[in-house]
């Protein structure tokens, strides 16, 4: 009987994140090793929507797809959430990880064989797509997904206890600052450089080899990722009068909550992945967030009922001067 300890879970993360996605990856590839001899030099590795091909390209295309997304997304997954699994972090956002990257696994390892498949014995790259070859590579992903998912124990995450925020006295009319900077933890970097490189090394052969459509959309795919490194890589925060205010250090994108929108601030132990499955802005069950790391942070209460929590260093001074100053601001009237 499996019991919920923190080595058991990280035993089935590596196993349903790593493990079973690089052994359907294997078999993937060998099983198209032995369908390419039987192939032409150039196949369909695209088709439209009324099942005509729209793209070609290179036999050996499926394989190095399968290498690099089918087996290369998981990897990518085991080393986001290796670090945390292994200071004690759990919950849903862990074991969702597993999941998606069995069912990824799954999903590319599956077309790239029945790709090769429906083209056998052809001498040309005009092989229409089967009705049903979809949905038939579609369903075992799900189900892999669901796989993953029973693999792992259920342990689900527990917020931690809040800290004291500072005693930070402010007189009326007075105008007091706090500014911190935090950056993106080095897993958040290693991850996104990774998602990034897996998308230039598959975006160039789409440009090189497919039509222009696919050619923008592999452009548009690299270009997202850029930017999401970019814009997430540093943040400044601000405490003020005004509220508080994170701005990315290239501008954009920009969080800011007015100080007559602060109920309370609390200092608060934030785990990216238990939290909120990951790094950078994001949203869940505990609201927003702005967690570039694993540590403390200022968790902001709204009058409404939302929170944020933005992952810095000195939070306790950031949270006492929010209260100070909400306490100095009247909250917005309610018919």
């Amino acid at each position: 009987m499996i019991t919920d300890t923190p080595a058991v879970v990280r035993r089935q993360f590596t196993l349903t994140a790593l493990v079973l996605p690089a052994i359907v990856s294997l078999v993937s590839l060998i099983v198209q090793g032995i369908l390419l001899p039987q192939l032409p030099e150039t196949i369909a590795t695209h088709w439209a929507w009324n099942g005509t091909p729209d793209g070609v390209g290179p036999a050996w295309t499926m394989l190095l797809t399968t290498l690099l997304i089918g087996l290369g997304i998981p990897a990518a997954i085991f080393a986001m959430g290796r670090s945390g699994l292994r200071r004690g972090d759990h919950g849903a956002g862990y074991r969702s990880l597993g999941a998606v990257a069995l069912s990824v696994a799954v999903l590319i390892g599956g077309l790239g064989v029945a790709t090769l498949g429906i083209q056998l014995g052809r001498t040309d790259a005009a092989a229409t797509l089967p009705p049903l070859l979809l949905p038939g590579v579609l369903l075992p992903a799900l189900a892999a997904g669901i796989v993953g998912w029973m693999l792992q124990p259920h342990v689900p995450w527990q917020p931690t206890a809040s800290s004291s925020s500072a005693d930070v006295p402010v007189r009326p009319g007075e105008r007091v600052v706090w500014l911190q900077g935090v950056s993106l933890a080095r897993g958040g970097i290693v991850v996104l450089s990774i998602a990034l490189m897996i998308g230039v090394a598959v975006g160039v052969p789409v440009v090189l080899l497919a039509d222009p459509a696919a050619s923008w959309v592999s452009l548009g795919v690299v270009v997202l990722l850029v930017m999401i490194l970019v814009t997430t890589v540093r943040f400044h925060i601000r405490v003020d009068p005004d509220g508080l205010t994170a701005v990315s250090a290239v501008g954009w994108p920009r969080i800011h909550v007015p100080i007559a929108d602060v109920a309370a601030a609390e200092v608060v132990e934030v785990s990216p992945m238990g939290e909120f499955g990951g790094w950078g802005i994001r949203w869940s069950s505990q609201g927003k967030g702005l967690v570039l790391r694993t540590g403390e942070g200022v968790r902001v209460q709204r009058r409404d009922g939302r929170t944020l929590t933005v992952t810095v260093d000195d939070a306790a001074t950031a949270a006492g001067l929010l209260n100070a100053y909400a306490s100095l601001t009247p909250g917005p009237r309610r018919d």
